[in-house]
Order: C-alpha cells, then sequence, then structure tokens
C-alpha cells in the first residue's frame, strides 16, 4: 500500500520536476495540466490559499456539515499541503509527519471549530508558514476523524494514501515520476 512519505515524494518530484513536464507536455501536444502551471508560476499563495479552504471543508466533515466524503478531503488536503511543501523544497524528514502525528493527540485542539481557527492563523503567515505546521494540522484532522469515527467506518491512513496513488496514476505526465518513485 502507499504511504505518507512516498505519496508527498510523487508531489515533491513533480514540483522539482515541474518545468520538464511542462514541456513535455506541450511537445506532446497535451495540455499544461494545472498543477504543472501552478508549480512553474512559483506562487505558494495558491497551495496554501486552497489547503485552507480544503481544510475548512475536512473540518465541516468533521462537524457533520459538509457532505463529502472524508477520503476525498482528507486527500485533497494531503495534496494542497504537500504542493506547497514541494514548491518549498522541503524534505520529508523535514516536514516531521510521524512526529505531527504523534503531537496531533497532544496539541490542544479538539474541535473542528478550533481546528479551523488554527488553519486560518497559519495560511495568514503567508508564505512564512512552516509546511510542517500544515502536515501537523492535518494530523490534528485525522486525529479527530479517528476519535469520532467508529473503527468499522474509518479509512485507514494506508487506504487515503492508496486512494491518491491510484488518482495520480490516471494522470499520464506524472507515469515518468511515478516509476522513478514507485520501483
Amino acid at each position: 500500500m502507499a504511504s505518507p512519505r512516498r505519496i508527498y515524494s510523487i508531489y515533491r518530484a513533480l514540483a522539482q520536476d515541474a518545468a520538464t513536464v511542462r514541456d513535455f507536455q506541450q511537445a506532446q501536444g497535451e495540455k499544461v495540466s494545472g498543477t504543472v502551471h501552478m508549480l512553474c508560476a512559483g506562487d505558494k499563495h495558491k497551495p496554501l490559499t486552497r489547503w485552507g479552504e480544503e481544510m475548512h471543508e475536512l473540518c465541516g466533515v468533521l462537524a457533520g456539515t459538509h457532505d463529502d466524503s472524508y477520503l476525498m478531503e482528507a486527500t485533497q488536503t494531503f495534496y494542497w499541503a504537500s504542493v506547497y511543501a514541494g514548491m518549498t523544497g522541503t524534505t520529508w524528514d523535514a516536514l516531521r509527519f510521524v512526529e505531527g502525528s504523534r503531537a496531533a493527540a497532544t496539541c490542544g485542539i479538539t474541535s473542528p471549530g478550533e481546528l479551523q481557527t488554527a488553519v486560518d492563523r497559519l495560511v495568514s503567515q503567508g508564505e512564512q508558514a512552516r509546511p510542517d505546521k500544515l502536515f501537523l494540522l492535518w494530523n490534528v484532522a485525522d486525529h479527530l476523524y479517528r476519535a469520532h469515527t467508529p473503527s468499522e467506518d474509518q479509512w485507514s491512513l494506508e487506504q487515503l494514501m492508496e486512494a491518491d496513488l491510484q488518482d495520480m496514476k490516471k494522470r499520464t505526465y506524472l507515469a515518468p515520476i511515478l516509476a522513478r518513485i514507485l520501483d
């Protein structure tokens, strides 16, 4: 199964190779993907802002006020956090994902509303927002999900990452990166 580390590695590689991917798509006569366009433009504000918007939707899922699935919103927020972190060149180890997963239970955020407030504070920092903090708050959301969802109804972390990986496999421009990272 896919792991958070592996999924992040794919997005980070895409951020690093965006210009090459863009050139390949153009040479093939394909439309350049929106993500590749954004990565080539180098504007970190957009993925940070989108992460914040998607985190609000994820908080809505947790609060029961947003109708999309946890799977959808959790993978979208992981995606936007990964794109932002990848644009900053942050390594997996610097994200401190495992530490963030452990800290999520003791950080003092106990409700979707408190999480939204923390998300807003982080997004307001703009490009000064540390990528590891995006993943810490993602882990807080995941902790809240696991604490309030019966275990038989939960998506495992591996299932979330596998769903994202399967979606990536549909994008032909990711094929060389997937081959490099998955093999």
